[in-house]
């Protein structure tokens, strides 16, 4: 009697996996206009509303909905495996702390007090959208049809490409190129911080925590030369950490194929084979040499 196995409503492929993310590079080209001011995105409250809070938020409902009607959610946001090893905790936990490091350098005097909660709704807007997005819907296309250590490739070297869009929102060239590698270094953290806790909450709340950081220091530093050698030492730090968080978001990545890599590594010898075999090897012995049969 053939098992009745769980289908998801839409199965999973790799098109589809892709398909948001294609929709999203092309909707933000096409609103992006050669005077956008990116560097002071979200430095004042009508940015953080204007272009955090409104655009991210209608991002994050729409892909909400779309994830919704594909019934991927538990496949989406559930790994029902842990990856290991738990060294490898070492990179999402000093990435974590260099967040944390990060808010003494606010001023949280500098702007009106509701630039605070706006921005942290603004940045948890983002951080849902673009987890959901990349270490969610694309992981599961991903994982449709490359091993786990493809799938940790193919998902940190597109969630670092999605950054190039920066440019035709008024970043410059050189500092958008760095941005594409750190972003796809982070996303390496951010790839370990859901197969460490299986789940996609701790890739969400690290996002949301890294940007509320990076850009509430940007918008109230007093560039003070004490500030300036602060933040450098900080960023060094951080870079430092996201190298360890490729090591070890590799490490969990290839771990995990390791029985798909033994599985093509040893085959099974057909059991005729091996009585052949032994049947050849005791022609010489079981005769005496020199001897007739």
């Amino acid at each position: 009697m053939p098992t009745n196995r769980r289908r998801w409503p839409v199965p999973p492929s790799l098109l589809i996996g892709l398909a948001p993310l294609v929709a999203f590079a092309g909707v933000s080209a096409w609103r992006s206009r050669p005077s956008d001011d990116y560097p002071t995105l979200g430095t004042t409250v009508d940015s953080v509303v204007r272009s955090l809070l409104v655009p991210e938020g209608i991002a994050a409902l729409a892909l909400a909905v779309l994830v919704t009607a594909l019934g991927w959610w538990r496949i989406a946001t559930v790994d029902t495996e842990r990856g290991r090893p738990r060294w490898t905790w070492i990179a999402p936990a000093l990435i974590l702390v260099v967040c944390l490091v990060r808010l003494p350098l606010v001023d949280w005097g500098a702007l009106p007090w509701h630039y605070f909660p706006l921005l942290a709704i603004g940045v948890l807007f983002v951080g849902v959208f673009e987890e959901l997005l990349t270490r969610g819907v694309l992981l599961v296309g991903l994982r449709r049809r490359l091993p786990e250590f493809g799938v940790w490739i193919g998902s940190c070297v597109l969630f670092g490409l999605l950054h190039l869009l920066n440019v035709l929102a008024g970043a410059g060239v050189g500092p958008t190129l760095i941005q594409v590698v750190f972003a796809a270094s982070f996303g390496s953290t951010l790839y370990l911080a859901r197969r460490l806790t299986g789940n996609l909450l701790a890739p969400v709340l690290l996002h949301a925590l890294w940007d509320f950081g990076s850009i509430a220091v940007s918008a109230t530093s007093r560039q003070g030369f004490d500030d300036v050698v602060v933040v450098g030492t900080i960023g060094l730090f951080a870079f430092a950490v996201l190298a360890l968080g490729v090591v070890a978001g590799g490490v969990v990545a290839w771990r995990d194929d390791r029985p798909r890599r033994l599985r093509r590594r040893w085959r099974d010898v057909p059991r005729n084979e091996v009585a052949g075999t032994a049947a050849d090897l005791r022609v010489p012995t079981d005769t005496p040499a020199g001897s007739r049969s």
